[in-house]
This record gives C-alpha cells, structure tokens and sequence, in this order.
C-alpha cells in the first residue's frame, strides 16, 4: 500500500534517485578500488536511461491524458513505475573504453571516476534533502501543525 502510495507522487521519484545514486556510488567506488588491477574494465550503470526513465515518469505525471486513462490509479501507477524503472536498470555495466588505454588492456582514469563520484555524490544528497523535507511537510500537516 505504502509503495503504491509513493510511487504515485515525486516521493517515488526522488527514491528511485536515491537508491540509483547510492548503487553508483558503490559501483564507481569500486572502480576506484581496481584502478591498478590488470585488465579491469571500469562499469557504471546506465545514466542516461535512468535520466530519460525520469523524463518519461515527469512526463506522464504532466499529461491530463493520464488522468483520463487511469494511470493515477495505485495499481497501474505502480505498475508503470516498474516499466519505467526494472530492475537491470539498477545492475551495473562495463563502461564504454575512455580515451586512454594501458599496455594491459585496462581503461581507468582515477580523476574521471572521482569526478563521476563527485557528481554522483552531490546528486543523491540533493534527492535525500528533497525527500527529507516532503517528508516533514507530510508530517506537519498530519500534526496539523502547518
């Protein structure tokens, strides 16, 4: 019930954010880690579906053809959420061979993968900042505190 509730509103949204920033977080950190190993292949997951999966959710969000459809329904709300966002979006892949490559067949570049890390870091904090105050809003009015 929970989860089809917040797969309807942008809490569902900025989870999904989250949880794909924590899951490249741990996949970048890990190329990081294996920068020296011989023949390493750097992986990452799949940024730009995830970012277009969003555009798409937002989008369908925005339409009053949705309303009409019953897509706002909790079940087919959450059922399209998962279209938008299964699970093999969330398992990493190897990473297209950057510019530099090493006599061991290895591509690996410590400063783009801090980067990357950087800019991933600054992403999932800003979707727990959001999630954390819809969150104390949700609780206010259910205090009535507003």
């Amino acid at each position: 019930m929970l989860g089809s509730m917040t797969d309807s509103t942008t809490v569902g949204l900025l989870e999904k954010l989250a949880i794909f920033g924590e899951r490249r977080q741990e996949i970048l950190a890990g190329n990081v880690a294996n920068i020296d190993t011989p023949g390493y292949k750097p992986r990452d997951l799949p940024v730009s579906e995830f970012q277009q999966a969003l555009k798409d959710a937002i989008a369908e969000r925005r339409t009053p053809h949705s309303l009409s459809t019953g897509l706002t329904s909790p079940s087919n709300s959450s059922e399209r959420f998962q279209q938008l966002f299964p699970e093999e979006m969330f398992q990493a892949i190897e990473t297209q061979d950057r510019n530099i490559t090493f006599q061991d067949g290895a591509t690996r570049s410590i400063e783009a993968e801090v980067m990357e890390m950087s800019k991933n870091s600054m992403m999932q904090r800003f979707a727990v900042e959001l999630m954390s105050a819809q969150m104390g809003m949700l609780q206010a009015a259910i205090s009535e505190r507003v």
